[in-house]
């Protein structure tokens, strides 16, 4: 997990013609979960706009939603609040939680930061 956090500020930072350092930290509880559970993964980041990613087996990169610490999330045509919950606790700290889930809903999850919109 470590290298793909690194990796990604790393390249969120090439995209925004940074020069500063991303901090990012990504959590999730350990454990599993069943279907019709819910399952939440916590994000902090030292920057203003949140990404949240969701990586299917054998797929590439899909991006859900976007979230900033002043306007409202807005989420990826197929994904909805009602699925993708979004809980903006403070500017440095979100929490994700995908509801209800189902075989569909296996993938790796990843949140990105970066100071504007990418």
């Amino acid at each position: 997990w470590e290298s793909w956090r690194a990796m990604l500020a790393v390249v969120l930072a090439l995209l925004s013609g940074e020069r500063q350092q991303i901090c990012l930290q990504q959590g999730s509880h350990p454990g599993h979960a069943g279907a019709g559970d819910s399952l939440n993964i916590s994000c902090r980041s030292n920057r203003a706009y949140m990404f949240w990613y969701q990586q299917p087996p054998r797929n590439g990169l899909k991006l859900i939603v976007s979230s900033s610490t002043w306007s409202s999330n807005s989420y990826e045509h197929g994904y909805s609040e009602a699925k993708f919950e979004i809980t903006r606790e403070s500017s440095f700290y979100a929490l994700m939680t995908i509801k209800n889930l189902t075989s569909k809903d296996e993938a790796t999850y990843f949140c990105a930061a970066s100071d504007r919109t990418v």
